[in-house]
């Protein structure tokens, strides 16, 4: 008798428990329908951030419940920290309000810096897109043609702010190995800057994408008016040539684990987060909405046609991921801020 009560309890309590799951489906498809979904971006458009956001908004809305319209905001500022506050502290908690980040984020509540007011695993991380490749590029017309260039003459770099990879990565070599990089921060974006490039203003600028290299700057690289100088992960990518890897130009281990905690997040390349406080039946809309994006026949075709790399992780791999990156000891942070950050 207990044996066939506990089945009839079990079973009963199943059949309640599916009941509510269309219930939830249907709250959320409710929700979102004449919703706007919103990605922030912390940088002007024309980079390889608001490239990808781009690319993503045009597809995450048909596989939403509801359908909501899918838009990018971009907000520059503050070396892209500026939309990671405003999503984490400001903007709306309901499902409505996604972030791509810019990959210095991840690992800055570690580091004691300043303007930093989240915690990067407060963030529900709902997939990451891509394993990208960021590089350092020169004008063609500068005449250099490498990273190592610097150990004898000055290359001036355009940057963002003090705070952003396309900083972190020169002042490293400037810091560890005593080249002669100097910064100019400032620009809000790869854009801006390649712009400031073309006339002569800086000769490099590093988080250039490989995915950005492959598709609106393609041409460029080709011809050569932009020449690649350094890469910025574990491993080449064709489109940047023989250009070094920066963990080739460590002279010791302990240069190589720094570099390694610096450049770790930035191969977890375009994680999209929403912000602490989202109802769990939203996140999990958003992290299934945005897989089943990445495994369309149509977000395939499209980024056949744009040369992009689609080699997606789930939301959990992500986490698990990005944990990893940043599973180092604390002497390793500290010699890693003062490298980025002594100028």
């Amino acid at each position: 008798m207990k044996t066939s009560f506990a089945k009839n309890l079990f079973a009963a309590a199943a059949l309640v428990a599916a009941s509510t799951i269309p219930a939830a489906a249907d709250d959320v498809a409710k929700f979102y329908t004449g919703k706007t979904v919103s990605i922030f971006v912390g940088y002007a458009a024309g980079g390889g951030a608001d490239l990808w956001a781009r690319f993503v908004s045009r597809h995450l809305g048909r596989h939403m419940p509801g359908q909501p319209n899918v838009i990018v905001q971009n907000m520059p500022g503050a070396s892209g920290f500026a939309a990671v506050n405003h999503v984490y502290t400001n903007a709306a908690k309901d499902g409505t309000v996604i972030l791509l980040p810019t990959s210095t984020a991840i690992a800055a509540p570690m580091m004691g810096i300043s303007n930093v007011r989240w915690d990067t695993f407060k963030f529900h991380w709902l997939i990451n897109f891509t394993r990208d490749v960021s590089g350092c590029a020169t004008s063609g017309k500068s005449g250099i043609k490498s990273a190592t260039d610097a150990l004898t003459r000055q290359i001036v770099f355009g940057t963002d702010g003090v705070d952003d990879p396309s900083a972190h990565h020169p002042r490293l070599l400037v810091n560890l190995l005593g080249y002669k990089n100097k910064i100019v921060a400032g620009y809000k974006g790869t854009g801006p800057a390649l712009l400031a490039l073309e006339r002569g203003e800086v000769d490099a600028r590093c988080s250039v994408w490989a995915s950005l290299a492959l598709s609106t700057h393609k041409a460029e690289f080709e011809s050569g008016k932009l020449v690649p100088i350094l890469q910025v992960g574990t491993k080449k990518h064709p489109i940047f040539g023989n250009a070094p890897l920066i963990l080739d130009l460590a002279k010791t281990d302990e240069q190589r684990d720094i570099m390694r905690f610096i450049v770790g997040p930035v191969e977890i390349s375009r994680p999209f987060a929403a912000p602490p406080g989202v109802p769990a039946d939203r996140v999990a809309a958003l992290r299934t909405a945005l897989w089943k994006a990445s495994q369309s026949d149509a977000m395939k075709e499209d980024a056949k046609k744009m040369n992009l790399i689609v080699d997606p992780m789930t939301g959990e791999e992500t986490e698990k991921a990005l944990r990893e990156a940043l599973n180092v000891s604390d002497a390793t942070v500290k010699k890693a801020v003062k490298a980025i950050m002594e100028q």
